[in-house]
């Protein structure tokens, strides 16, 4: 079944704030201080005009799914080398979500938390959401979304007041150097669009809305940049000391309040929105593994299910390690492919395979 275009809308606001408020805003301060919000804010509006392109190639498609319509305009040998480099990049999401997943609750919640107490129940959840389809991830993200903003508001609202925004300036003290490195660096928590690509002939556009999905990209960058803005404002050069920006925020102002439980409520909500984003890449990787092997058959989210034990298990440290050797080194570079070139060629290939049929169409009528 298809989902609705504000289905779609609500999966794209969903994949901007993921991973946003988590370890992002520490890690870009160590690189480009305190204007570390303008590499946030330069990135998500690249991720949103790229959402706008790959969403306008979606309605051009005549509700091919993505290999057909790559293979339509590109041939028959490029989408298979694409769908395998989408299927390495859609997994290393996978394990950047499922890693910050267990390090969020360890640190915040139970920090001597065997991992199959939270590992079991959260792989049954998205194998069951996997088994169900793109529908029900959709309309998941439809229940939490709204209460994720909210509490989300509600966080940096209670903290706001302490904010000193003498701590964003002076502005480029360093030069602008420092945030193309930064960006560059941690590029990998961009490029939030990709899995749209997966979406090509899944979507119903007869009800389509045009500034729906604009409306929901702009409240997600607005939501994102207040986070960002408190957390800069509150803890300055300590910043890159803080793992996780949301519940250190949330720690802040329940140190300034005797009320803080409705704080750790809108923490645990973000942990049931990270596991709504582990689902919908882990169907975007399924769906890119099916078009690289021509897999008819629906048996992924029962393997999903036996892989993220084994994995979780057995290789979680020699995951942490290969991020330190490879990650670093090469998502930054497959995050830009994916993400925005991978498009690029996609749509110049349409524009070229366009002219060439209104060529030979032009042909045909001056011959009759």
């Amino acid at each position: 079944m298809k989902i609705n275009y504000r289905q779609l809308s609500i999966l794209v606001f969903m994949s901007f704030i993921a991973l946003k408020c988590l370890a992002l805003p520490g890690l870009l301060y160590s690189e480009s201080g305190n204007m570390s919000w303008l590499v946030t804010l330069v990135l998500m509006f690249v991720d949103f005009i790229f959402a706008l392109l790959i969403i306008d190639l979606m309605k051009k498609s005549n509700a091919k799914n993505i290999l057909e319509f790559m293979q339509q305009c590109l041939g028959p040998v490029l989408p298979r080398i694409f769908m395998a480099v989408l299927v390495v990049k859609y997994a290393l999401v996978v394990a950047n979500i499922s890693k910050g997943l267990e390090f969020f609750v360890v640190e915040n919640f139970y920090s001597s938390l065997n991992w199959i107490v939270f590992v079991l129940p959260l792989i049954i959840l998205v194998g069951f959401m996997l088994y169900k389809g793109i529908r029900n991830i959709a309309r998941v993200s439809e229940m939490v979304c709204w209460a994720v903003l909210l509490g989300c508001v509600y966080i940096a609202v209670k903290s706001i007041m302490s904010v000193d925004v003498l701590n964003f300036l002076p502005f480029f003290k360093d030069g602008v150097a420092p945030l193309f490195k930064s960006g560059y660096q941690h590029m990998s928590w961009f490029g939030s669009s990709t899995f749209l690509l997966m979406l090509f002939g899944k979507v119903d556009f007869s009800n389509e809305k045009k500034m729906k999905l604009v409306q929901y990209s702009f409240l997600a960058i607005a939501l994102v940049m207040l986070i960002h803005f408190v957390f800069y404002g509150l803890f300055d050069i300590t910043s890159p000391t803080h793992s996780f920006c949301i519940s250190d925020i949330s720690q802040y102002s329940s140190g300034q309040s005797s009320i803080d439980e409705l704080s750790w409520l809108v923490v645990s909500l973000w942990v049931t929105a990270q596991a709504v984003q582990l689902a919908l890449f882990s169907y975007a990787m399924i769906q890119a593994i099916k078009f690289t092997f021509n897999i008819k058959t629906n048996v992924f989210p029962i393997l999903f299910v036996l892989i993220y034990i084994f994995a979780w298990s057995f290789i979680g440290e020699m995951t942490v390690r290969l991020e330190q050797v490879f990650l670093t080194q090469f998502s930054s570079i497959l995050t830009i492919f994916t993400a925005y070139v991978i498009p690029i060629i996609l749509y110049i290939g349409y524009a070229v395979e366009r002219r060439k049929n209104k060529k030979i169409r032009g042909g045909e009528k001056c011959k009759s």
